[in-house]
């Protein structure tokens, strides 16, 4: 099987050994995982076990998953997930999901106990079992003093993005990354050949990889974009896409 998922073979092995946790009738509950990491969850284990997914928001892009036999009958709370909104004073300006999973990180928190950051009202959702040494410890996020308060409620995930127009001679990932993050074409192909970009949640180290209007891609340190092809050429051929910047 892993001959099928090249570069996901370690993500394959793990949701195998799920699968036989499963089968011998334990409940299995995942970390978070993004569209991608789920994706491989139901190609591996779909029509074997039952699949389950929650975030914790309406609309959450990564979401913890459940993989179980069809006699379990599961409900919210199984999910074991926290959601805090974060008060604090703007008086030193807007935080921003940026801020807020830098200041995670600086405390040693794995990203994969973290699901969404919703940034209107600004709240995170986490693991449960990870969720009282969060609420601790994240009391200062740059400047501003911040608090912690459990949301019991249903927020909804709202995303915020600008948009640019680009007119690209190719839709190759290293022409893309290079006009999308402003580098230079040789810079952009060392980041990708360096396993620092990722398509659809995925390292992507091909650097003449072509896109398909809806990917996205993501760059360490920089951000991600999302490529939206609007199908129309100019008269040189150029193609004309939007690339979103989520903020």
């Amino acid at each position: 099987m892993l001959e099928h998922f090249k570069g996901d073979e370690e993500l394959v092995s793990k949701i195998q050994d799920y699968g036989l946790q499963a089968e011998k009738g334990q409940l299995v509950l995942t970390k978070f995982l993004n569209p991608h990491e789920r994706k491989v969850v139901h190609d591996v284990l779909g029509g074997q076990l039952d699949i389950y997914e929650d975030g914790g928001f309406d609309g959450a892009e990564n979401k913890r998953v459940i993989i179980c036999a069809n006699y379990y009958v599961i409900s919210q709370e199984d999910f074991k997930i926290k959601v805090f909104e974060l008060d604090y004073n703007d008086h030193f300006g807007k935080l921003t999901h940026r801020d807020v999973l830098g200041a995670l990180m600086h405390l040693g928190i794995d990203r994969s106990v973290v699901g969404d950051i919703c940034e209107n009202p600004l709240a995170i959702s986490i693991c449960e079992e990870n969720s009282a040494y969060i609420q601790m410890n994240l009391n200062k996020i740059k400047r501003s003093s911040v608090h912690l308060r459990e949301n019991k409620g249903r927020l909804s995930v709202q995303i915020n993005y600008t948009t640019k127009r680009y007119y690209l001679s190719s839709l190759r990932l290293d022409k893309v990354v290079a006009s999308f993050f402003k580098l230079s074409r040789s810079k952009a192909q060392e980041a990708i050949i360096h396993g620092d970009v990722k398509v659809n949640y995925k390292v992507n180290m091909d650097i003449a990889h072509l896109l398909d209007d809806g990917d996205m891609i993501s760059l360490r340190h920089y951000g991600r974009v999302k490529l939206s092809d609007t199908n129309n050429l100019t008269r040189n051929e150029n193609h004309i896409v939007d690339a979103l910047y989520y903020k």
